[in-house]
C-alpha cells in the first residue's frame, strides 16, 4: 500500500511539474535537479526536445539555460557572455578572424564534453558563428 500511495504522489507531481509548464514536459528529476543547482532563478522557462530539457532563466541579472537529459542530470549550461572573458589566445586569433564583422551576441557554453564561446557576428556579405574553445582553437561556420 506505501508503494502505491508513492507511486501516485509521484505521478501527480511530474503531471502538476508539466502543467505548470505551459505544455511542455517537465521532468520531475531535472525539475528537483534544476532547484537544488539555480537556487535563486527567476523567469523560469522550461521547453523539451526530444534529446534534451531546457530551463531559460534568470540568475544575477543574467540570462542563462541549463540542458538536462531525459534521466534529469545536467548536461551543460549556457550563459550570455563579454569577448573580455577570451582566453588570451582564442582573443589574439580572434582579432584577426573578426576584422569587418559587427559581433551580435556571445554565449560561454559549459558541457560534459566540451567548454567554449560561441560568437554570432556579421558583416555585409553574411553572418558567421565563431566557436572558441578554452584552448583558443577558432573554428567559424556559416550562419
Amino acid at each position: 500500500m506505501r508503494k502505491l500511495f508513492t507511486a501516485v504522489v509521484l505521478a501527480l507531481t511530474i503531471a502538476t511539474s508539466a502543467f505548470a509548464a505551459g505544455g511542455n514536459k517537465v521532468n520531475f528529476f531535472a525539475q528537483n535537479s534544476f532547484e537544488s543547482e539555480f537556487k535563486n532563478a527567476s523567469n523560469v522557462q522550461w521547453t523539451s526536445a526530444p534529446d534534451f530539457l531546457k530551463a531559460t532563466f534568470v540568475q544575477n541579472n543574467q540570462k542563462k539555460e541549463a540542458f538536462y537529459n531525459s534521466d534529469g542530470q545536467l548536461i551543460a549550461t549556457s550563459r550570455t557572455a563579454d569577448l573580455s572573458e577570451l582566453p588570451v589566445k582564442a582573443k589574439r586569433t580572434f582579432a584577426k578572424k573578426l576584422e569587418g564583422y559587427t559581433v551580435k551576441e556571445a554565449i560561454r557554453f559549459e558541457g560534459i564534453d566540451e567548454n567554449a564561446y560561441y560568437i554570432s557576428a556579421e558583416n555585409e556579405k553574411g553572418s558567421v558563428i565563431f566557436k572558441i574553445e578554452d584552448n583558443g582553437f577558432v573554428t567559424v561556420k556559416k550562419a
